[in-house]
């Protein structure tokens, strides 16, 4: 990442593509003074810190181009947790409650802020929502995503 930041300084490129997470540290103070913009982001819904970025999915013109953004969203599914499919329903919503309440517990959430972590939890019936739409996806959606995701 520094050598695309060294060349996006520079004037070598005009734009590049990180997460929130990572441009929130790294590019803070070039944010704060509006020597690099927040232009887009690909998530299902605008995150708390941009809450006017518009999402890419909204410039899609067709359904076949929303949904193929949508399955493109890194931040859905990019720090998950996983048991396996036959876990017990009890075991499962426990591990859910416990891990969203340390997203939301003081101590945690002071230290994350010393690290400067961004902290935006998903549910897990939320990921749940989404990978199930991406395993429900069309054929022919699954044919042109990897035609797209292999240069063809």
């Amino acid at each position: 990442m520094s050598q695309i930041r060294l060349a996006a300084e520079s004037g070598e490129v005009a734009g590049a593509c990180w997460t929130w997470g990572s441009m929130r540290t790294t590019w803070r103070k070039a944010i704060q003074t509006g020597e690099a913009v927040v232009m887009l982001q690909n998530r299902t819904q605008p995150h708390p810190e941009l809450p006017n970025v518009t999402l890419t999915a909204n410039l899609a013109k067709t359904r076949e181009a929303r949904e193929l953004v949508l399955t493109s969203d890194p931040s859905a599914i990019i720090f998950t947790y996983a048991l396996p499919p036959a876990s017990p329903a009890d075991r499962l919503q426990t591990l859910r409650r416990a891990f969203m309440n340390t997203m939301k517990d003081p101590e945690f959430l002071a230290d994350a802020e010393k690290s400067k972590l961004a902290i935006d939890p998903m549910t897990g019936e939320e990921l749940e929502k989404i990978v199930t739409r991406f395993l429900k996806l069309e054929p022919a959606l699954v044919t042109k995503l990897k035609e797209i995701l292999a240069g063809k």
